[in-house]
């Protein structure tokens, strides 16, 4: 695992304390573990298997968070990719994927993270007599109301997460359709993944954007009453997505009527 990680190229930057660089240490060190001896191998090997825990409470705890379920590996790794900025991601988030060097370094990226989604933990779990990372890839979570996690990341990140998970280990090329599909679509970090946020500014402290978490899906088709203005809204604002000219909306009317809707 390590060593796969370590052939990263643009998606390697997750901070120092990230689960994936910290189970990748663990693995690491338990394979060296593997080949030496002495008094203190035993010492070792306890701080290992609390490390593991360790790692494990934290991919439950953003499960808990995000309410994932199945394989909180996979959902995790999936949610490194859709919010790693880099030049890539910001790319294809403003034009999609573009023909360029580039490319190649992102297919081989997510070539090496299908390789960590499918990785078999049983001879780390057979060698420090634990079992939990095969539980946390088997996991069947307890139901939740949806408000008690973030179902706007969710929804999201499960989904790309199965369509990745259905793709064959090999298949770069694939998962490589399927994010910049998603980048070109919804864009890449906390504003890809979630579709309001409040604004924060304490005195003394940077401007902050906060996600708010379970908005309600509201489409044109709830708003009854009112097909011409949004017609009219409608066809502008393809003219604008589109290139075309197209001009600045005001919504006016009595409050309650449906503006900010």
């Amino acid at each position: 695992m390590y060593k796969e990680i370590s052939r990263l190229v643009m998606f390697r930057d997750f901070g120092e304390n990230s689960i994936l660089n910290n189970v990748c240490e663990i693995v690491r060190e338990a394979e060296n573990l593997q080949n030496t001896s002495g008094s203190y191998k035993g010492t070792k090997l306890d701080g290992l298997v609390l490390r593991a825990y360790g790692e494990v409470r934290r991919l439950l705890d953003l499960g808990t968070d995000y309410g994932f379920d199945k394989n909180l590996w996979r959902d995790y790794l999936t949610f490194l990719l859709i919010t790693n900025e880099n030049p890539f991601t910001l790319t294809c988030e403003k034009v999609g994927a573009s023909d360029g060097s580039v490319n190649g370094f992102a297919k081989s990226d997510f070539g090496i993270f299908l390789k960590l989604m499918h990785y078999d933990f049983s001879p780390m779990e057979e060698y420090l007599e634990i079992d939990c990372f095969s539980v946390i890839t088997d996991y069947h979570s307890i139901p939740k109301k949806k408000q008690m996690y973030n179902r706007n990341v969710s929804e999201k990140v499960r989904d790309i997460s199965d369509k990745l998970g259905a793709l064959d280990v090999e298949d770069a090329e694939g998962a490589f359709e399927i994010l910049t599909g998603f980048y070109k679509q919804y864009g890449v970090g906390m504003f890809g993944l979630n579709r309001a946020f409040r604004i924060r500014h304490e005195e003394g402290s940077d401007l902050e954007f906060i996600p708010i978490n379970n908005t309600d899906r509201v489409m044109l088709d709830d708003l009854v009453g009112y097909e011409n203005q949004k017609k009219r809204l409608r066809e502008n604002t393809e003219a604008f997505v589109n290139g075309h000219r197209a001009n600045n909306c005001l919504l006016y009317g009595d409050a309650g009527t449906g503006k900010s809707t």
